[in-house]
Order: C-alpha cells, then structure tokens, then sequence
C-alpha cells in the first residue's frame, strides 16, 4: 500500500546492463578471455583500455577478434575521458537500438595501484614529511587520511561511471593467494585467504565476480543475479561446467547466465547518498562547539601543508572550490604560507591557481593569445602562485584609474550603524564562524568589532565581517605591527 506523499513504484523485475569482474591469478587467461568476447556476433564494438598490461595487440589476432584498442598516456584525466566516450557511444548506440557496446579494463588493479602511488607522491610533498626525508631519504612516509579520501573519491567516480554504462562492462584484475593475518597484522601460519587486487569496494559493486585459475575451471563467486543460481548467503561459489562456456566464457555469462536482453536491459539506478545541509539541531549544536572553543581556545588545525598541496595539484577549478570550500570551513583562508617569492594567504594562493587558469583559457583563443604574446615581450610570464598573485596585483593597479584630488571611497559595507542587520545575514554557519576565526587570528577582538560597526558582533551581518578582514589584512601588510594597528574606520 503507498503512503501519502511517499513516492514509491513497483519493481520491474528487468536485467540491468552488467559490470563484470574477471580476476585470477597470473596467466590464467584473464585479457584471453576479454578478446574471446569480441569474437561474439551478438555484441558491437568492443573498446580495450589497456593497463601494465599490453597484451591488446598480440591478442588481435585471434582468429575473429574485433575490438578498438583505446590509446591514453595512463593518467587518470585520460583514462576517466576515455571511459565517458565510450559510454557516450554505448549511449548512442543503446538508443538506436543497436548491438550493445562492450568497455573492457585490463586490467582495473593497474588504476587503484595507479592512485595509491599518486597519494604516496602527495604525501611526499608536505612539509612534515619533507622535513622527515631531508633528515632520512628512506623514512616510511605517513599517508594521511584525506590524501587516502582523495584516492578514493577519484576511485568512486571512475566507478559510477562504469556501473551505469550502458552496455556491457569488464573489468580484469590480478587475484592471488596470500597468508592471512591476524588483527594486529601478524601473519597466521597455515592459514591462506584469496586477495584481489583492487579497491576493495568494486567486488561489492559489480554485477557478477568472477575467477580464473590456472588448471581450473572457471569459478562464479558471486553475483546479483535472479539468474545465475547462486543464491547470496545460502549457495557457495559455482565451478562453471557448461560445455556451452567453452571458448566463450564472457558472452555465456552475460546472455545465457545472466539472461541479458539488449532489448530491455537497463542502467542501474544508482542513487548515492549524499549527508546535505545541516539539520536545525545540528547547526545548533555546531554553534554551541563553536562558541566554546573560541572561548577556550582548542579545536583541531587541519594541514595547512595539505591544503597547499592540493591546490598546486588541482587540475581545474571546480578542484579549487572544493579547497576553498574546506579552508574556509576550517577557518585557514588568512593563514599565511611562506613560499620563494614571499608569505601568501590560503586564499591568495587559490586565487593565485585560478589567475593561471584563466590565463591558459585564455591563450586558446586567438585574441587571447594576441594579447599573451603581447605582453610577453615585456613582461616575463609568471611560474609560480606568488608570482602569479604579484601579477594580478601589478595589473589590477595598473588598471585602476590613478586621481590624487579624490580619496578612495568608503567600502559601505565598513560603516558603523546602531541598526541590526537582517537575521538571515548574520545567522552562524560555517562561513561566518570561520571569518571570525580569522578575525581572532589576526588579533581582532569582540570587542573591537562592537566598537568599529557600533553594534555587538552579534549584530553583524557575515558579508561586514568579511570585509572587515580584508581590510585589517591590508592594513597589516602596509607595514603595522598588530599591536600598532587599528581598526580602520
């Protein structure tokens, strides 16, 4: 029975399009078994993305194989655009009612491999860990957890986008046999347990897990599947013994095991869960921490180093706002960070990787690049954040128009006035308590605040504050001390 204002609907019962999982151990014919499936009349065109592994083009020629192999440099920003130009085909081709696309991986352990080296090189780079190398080239490196989120954030997206591909998707990866540990790490004599090498989320995710041994026949493990007859949790794992997989061990499973019809498969429906705003309890409980550990003065830093790390690695500026959006919460966009060419805030540095964004869009464009070779005969390109903020303060100026009769206008936004601002302006979330982290750090007092707007600090609309730390920022670097300094009217 539906209940009121509950939206719900009935299953379909239909087969979704699969992810499959073929891993084993060395030279059990994993990458064979990928090239077999393209020989099959009831598939189109098969696209290869080749791993560490190369055994895409000797295996062209089996007698009928057919498949495109995909060429890339092996990074993960070719690897992901690869994958999402297949599915666009696989898309097109759905649509038009054609045969489905097959995307094969070979081999999938070659990705997480890949990232787990990316976030070891990252770590390398922070300034704890650097210190540690400069004192011992061969100390183990601390990987720290976030570097680990980012990993795995990169893993899940490529992930999604295998799981609703539409058309047929396998993934190859190295599995072996491996000493069991205890729960303190310690190997346990006598004791084996099968590990694949791979992230250890894509076992769970894809649609059927399969095993191959050398010597043996292949082995189902597991898979989501009405189908198959394995039954999850009553059923063990499945010797795959009909004579009809002989030979052609991927095309039996997806449409004799699974009993995929192109004609009705689906795309999964993948709804992630996402946590959303606060609830009201939580920003008030959030609000209490918060005032308590301004009063008292504790409260976690995170990694400044790590941060900076992130934005000398970001690719595009959706990266950048998600650094933003983290510094901002944690209160350490005023945080200086010395670099070669001076000491620079959090922000100025992002701001400094956004400026070289927009300078390498704009070379693309013809007048663009007019304009970068212009101005490349008389000023050296800048190479590095500070040297790009500098830039953008020397052109921004040069730009502004240069009177000495007129003073500069007041920022409105810094004029003091007994009169509240509206609630919701002033209401705590996580920027404003994050600028008043930042106006404490920079010595700046309730106080003082009170006294510059006319009106408690209660009273004061975010969007004041924040201009308030800029200008006490300039203020600073004009050359005042913190104890000399004002508040600037």
């Amino acid at each position: 029975m539906a209940i009121s204002g509950l939206p719900t609907r009935k299953p379909t019962g239909r087969v979704p399009w699969p992810c499959v999982l073929l891993e084993g151990e060395e030279k059990a014919g994993k990458s064979w078994a990928l090239a077999q499936l393209s020989t099959s009349d009831r598939i189109g065109p098969l696209y290869w993305i080749d791993l560490n592994e190369g055994a895409g083009d000797e295996y062209g020629a089996i007698p009928g194989a057919r498949y495109e192999l995909v060429e890339h440099d092996g990074s993960y920003a070719q690897v992901l655009a690869a994958v999402q130009a297949v599915k666009a085909e696989a898309r097109r081709a759905a649509d038009a009612g054609e045969k489905p696309v097959v995307l094969g991986i070979d081999t999938g352990s070659a990705i997480w491999d890949g990232l787990k080296d990316w976030a070891s090189a990252r770590a390398a780079r922070s300034s704890r860990n650097r210190e540690l190398l400069k004192r011992d080239p061969n100390a183990e490196i601390t990987i720290s957890q976030n570097l680990w989120n980012d990993a795995g954030s990169r893993w899940r997206k490529l992930q999604t986008e295998l799981l609703t591909f539409p058309g047929i998707v396998v993934v190859t990866a190295r599995g072996k046999e491996v000493t069991e540990v205890d729960a303190n790490g310690r190997p346990i004599e006598g004791q084996k347990t099968w590990s694949v090498q791979m992230h250890r989320e894509f076992p769970y995710a894809a649609s059927v897990w399969v095993r191959l041994r050398r010597g043996r026949r292949p082995l189902i493990v597991g898979a989501r599947s009405v189908h198959v007859g394995i039954k999850p949790n009553d059923d063990p794992a499945r010797e795959v013994t009909d004579k009809k997989a002989d030979g052609r061990l991927l095309e039996w499973l997806v449409f004799d095991a699974l009993r995929c019809d192109p004609g009705t498969a689906h795309v999964r429906d993948l709804v992630a869960f996402h946590g959303g705003g606060l609830l009201e309890h939580e920003r008030e409980d959030e609000a209490r921490t918060a005032r308590a550990e301004r009063r008292t003065g504790t409260g976690t830093e995170p990694d400044v180093a790590a941060l900076v790390s992130r934005i000398e690695d970001a690719a595009d500026d959706d990266a950048l706002r998600d650094v933003w959006g983290e510094a901002n919460r944690a209160a350490l966009l005023g945080v200086e960070v010395p670099t070669d060419g001076g000491s620079y805030t959090v922000a100025e540095l992002i701001q400094a990787r956004h400026e070289q964004f927009l300078e390498a869009s704009m070379a693309k464009h013809p007048a663009g690049r007019r304009r970068v070779a212009a101005q490349a005969h008389t000023t050296p390109a800048p190479t590095t954040p500070a040297a790009v903020v500098e830039a953008a303060r020397a052109a921004a100026a040069a730009m502004a128009p240069r009177t000495e009769e007129a003073p500069a206008p007041v920022n409105p936004l810094l004029e003091p006035s007994p009169t509240p601002d509206e609630p919701g302006e002033r209401r705590l979330t996580a920027a404003r308590r994050g600028v008043l982290a930042s106006l404490e750090s920079l010595g700046v007092t309730d106080g003082q605040i009170a006294e510059r707007f006319g009106r408690p600090v209660e009273h004061v609309a975010t969007k004041r504050l924040t201009a308030l730390v800029r200008d006490v920022i300039a203020t600073q670097r004009s050359g005042q001390s913190v104890g000399q300094q004002e508040i600037p009217a």
